[in-house]
């Protein structure tokens, strides 16, 4: 066998292992999806706290765990677990969202979206996105999110 024919074989082999590699290690899309829709329901809730009125910023990191930073000094880390529950390193509070796709935290509020993506919780907030991405709450609170990444509120 010549030496060209060595290499083919060998790269197509090694093709193939990769193949079976990429098969097996394939990015699980709806544990993704309900990480992001948690998430997100837990600035909803951070941002229609009595704590609102102080502007924030949200980063997330390579981990997948968001830290937040308020001008009133206020700062902390949003982590989520295996189990896909997400506590609050500062407060305490959990969130849990369901089958259903209802979001409850551990003070007993709840959140829902709609199949128009409006966002209402069970203290009266509502969230919708406008076509800008800009997030917008019936009480009054922006959030937005830069080329950078990071959501910023007020």
């Amino acid at each position: 066998m010549s030496k060209a024919k060595k290499v083919d074989k060998l790269v197509r082999e090694a093709n193939k292992i990769a193949d079976k590699h990429l098969s097996e290690n394939t990015i699980n899309w709806k544990e993704c999806l309900i990480a992001v829709i948690v998430v997100f329901f837990i600035f909803m809730f951070i941002f229609s706290s009595g704590k609102a009125e102080a502007s924030c910023s949200y980063r997330m990191d390579s981990l997948g765990n968001t830290s937040y930073t308020c001008s009133s000094g206020q700062n902390g880390t949003l982590r989520t677990d295996v189990l896909g529950t997400t506590r609050d390193s500062r407060t305490g509070t959990t969130w849990r969202t369901d089958v259903l796709g209802t979001t409850r935290s551990s003070d007993g509020t709840t959140y829902r979206t709609d199949v128009l993506g409006t966002t209402r919780g069970s203290d009266g907030t509502t969230w919708r996105t406008d076509a800008l991405g800009t997030m917008r709450s019936n009480n009054g609170t922006t959030c937005r999110t830069n080329a950078l990444g990071t959501m910023r509120c007020n």
